[in-house]
Order: structure tokens, then C-alpha cells, then sequence
């Protein structure tokens, strides 16, 4: 039974801040927290926020460079070596990364072995999905707590959960899901009660960390769409027997890069050490193949990704 004690007199507060900490801090574990929700459930700014309140209380930073959208993401963000022990990680829409049927043995392999040996380093990694059945069933065997989206009250500009703390009995091959249990004195009692905590009220994150993860969901997003708009010209390109396009020379390609990153073609021209007209030729010939800086950035992210999973 998982259970936060308050020694008199002091009152219950922030007690899964308090959990998740001493799990980390104290007992050299890690948090796995499944947060589950529709599409406009709050469950990323809910994530978002308990992030910010668990690293202010573990003493570590907190920022959108710890928000990830895909497994190369996580997994580059995890051996950077930047993270503090209590750091917390928001993974948004793994089910996109893990369950794409493409990269489905592979990548399920190589998330589960980072989940089963990371405990060492004591994080706490919040899964942001709408359903948590998206996830492999051998992924969600990890799960320590889950978060379920209940309301959202824009008044008040808050979002209310139902926690569960989660065990699996292989045995049985069943998921236990139970309240975290609060003991505590109250003022004016005697003795002390336990009361299972079975919601919990969140407040929405700083407007500094919004503006941020909008941002990096918004390139997400346009790379994501992209993916798609390829996967269907692939599709496409079978039925009508078309090639694929020639590729980019390693020139033109670093060109389209560059100008993804949002340079103009004089500073395009410095960072390559060319002239400007030069660098101008670069993208000009790369988009008569029919490269621009979108599809080449995901088709350059896209080889990466390849390359880690066969490592």
C-alpha cells in the first residue's frame, strides 16, 4: 500500500509531490506516470505542472528542453548527461513513436530496456496519451502511477485528476490500480486517520512553460503532418510506378538544413564559407529534385531515427 505520513501537525498537502519525491530522493527509485485524457483533457498541462512542482521540490530545473515527442528525443535527452537525479521528463503522444506498427519491434525493444535499467537514475517520466492501451501492454507492466483526466475549470484555471498508484501481478497477468493513502492527525483530534487521496485538484503551469511547449508542439506537429504527407506519396508513388527523388548532394543538403533552421541564404552563405549566389544554387537545384527545408528535415530526422533503432 502506498502511503505519505505527516508527522502533527502538520496538514496534508501536495501529498503526490510529496510521494514522488521521497520515491526518488529517498528510496533511489524511479516515477513512470501514465497521464491519460482526450484531446483537450489538460492531461500535458497537468503533467506539465506537477513537473514543475516535483523538480522545484527535488531542487532541479525544469524546462521545454525536458518535453519530448518521439523515442530518439527521450532516449537522447536521458544519455545527454544534463539531467539532475529528480528531474522529470514529459514524453507528449509516445503512442505516435511507440505503436507506429513501422518501428513497433524495434523501438518496443529498445523503450522497454531503457525503461527496465534507467531506475538508477531516479527521474520521473510523465507518458502524456489518450488512451493508455495505445502503449505496448510489456510497457505499461512499468507503470507506477496513472493520472486520469476528470474536469478542467477555466475559472480557476485548474484541472482535477483521479491518481492511482499501479502493480502488476504477473501471476494473475492483472493490473491493480489503488489510491495513495494520506496519514494524519487532524487539528484538534487525538488520533491520527488514513483517507485515500481519489482526486487531486492541479494547477496550470507557469505561462512561461506554455508559450515554450506551444512552440515545440507546434513543430512537432508540422513534422508529424509531413511524415504523413510522405508516407501517402510513398503510397502513392507504388500504385503510379514513380521514383522516389534524387537525393540532395551533402552541399545542398546541408544548404536546406541550414535554411530550415530559419538562416537566410547570405548567412547560409557565411556558415558554409561560399558566396552568396553559390549558396543560392544550392537550394534553387535541391528544389528542382524536390527537396525543400520541411521535407528534407524529415526525411534527414527520419534516417536518424532509422540509424538509432539499429544500434
Amino acid at each position: 500500500m502506498a502511503l505519505v505520513q505527516y508527522p502533527a501537525p502538520a496538514q496534508p498537502k501536495n501529498s503526490w509531490i510529496r510521494y514522488f519525491s521521497y520515491r526518488v530522493m529517498r528510496k533511489n527509485q524511479n516515477n513512470l506516470v501514465a497521464v491519460v485524457g482526450a484531446t483537450g483533457s489538460g492531461k500535458t498541462w497537468a503533467a506539465l505542472s506537477v513537473g514543475e512542482q516535483l523538480s522545484k521540490k527535488n531542487k532541479c530545473d525544469f524546462n521545454v528542453k525536458q518535453v519530448v515527442f518521439d523515442l530518439r528525443e527521450l532516449m537522447a535527452l536521458i544519455n545527454s548527461g544534463k539531467l539532475k537525479k529528480g528531474s522529470c521528463i514529459v514524453f507528449d503522444e509516445p503512442q505516435v513513436s511507440i505503436s507506429n506498427r513501422e518501428f513497433q519491434s524495434q523501438a518496443n525493444k529498445v523503450f522497454n530496456y531503457l525503461l527496465s535499467t534507467f531506475r538508477h537514475l531516479n527521474y520521473t517520466l510523465f507518458f502524456c496519451t489518450p488512451y493508455e492501451d495505445l502503449l505496448d501492454k510489456s510497457t505499461r507492466k512499468l507503470f507506477h502511477a496513472k493520472f486520469l483526466m476528470q474536469s478542467i475549470n477555466s475559472k480557476t484555471k485548474t484541472s482535477v485528476v483521479r491518481p492511482y498508484t499501479i502493480s502488476y501481478n504477473s501471476k494473475f497477468g492483472k493490473f491493480y490500480e489503488k489510491f495513495l493513502r494520506v496519514r494524519y492527525k487532524p487539528a484538534n483530534k487525538s488520533i491520527y486517520i488514513s483517507a485515500p487521496l481519489k482526486t487531486w485538484t492541479i494547477s496550470k503551469p507557469s505561462d512561461e512553460l506554455i508559450k515554450a511547449y506551444e512552440k515545440k508542439k507546434r513543430a512537432f506537429t508540422t513534422v508529424l503532418n509531413l511524415q504523413i504527407e510522405q508516407d501517402l506519396n510513398k503510397f502513392k508513388n507504388k500504385e503510379t510506378g514513380k521514383f522516389e527523388k534524387k537525393p540532395p548532394t551533402d552541399k545542398q543538403a546541408k544548404a536546406l538544413l541550414l535554411r530550415f533552421e530559419g538562416n537566410n541564404v547570405e548567412e547560409i552563405a557565411k556558415k558554409m564559407g561560399v558566396v552568396k549566389r553559390t549558396a543560392y544554387d544550392y537550394l534553387q537545384y535541391a528544389k528542382k529534385k524536390g527537396w525543400t527545408p520541411e521535407n528534407y528535415f524529415l526525411h534527414y530526422n527520419t534516417q536518424l531515427n532509422n540509424k538509432s533503432l539499429r544500434k
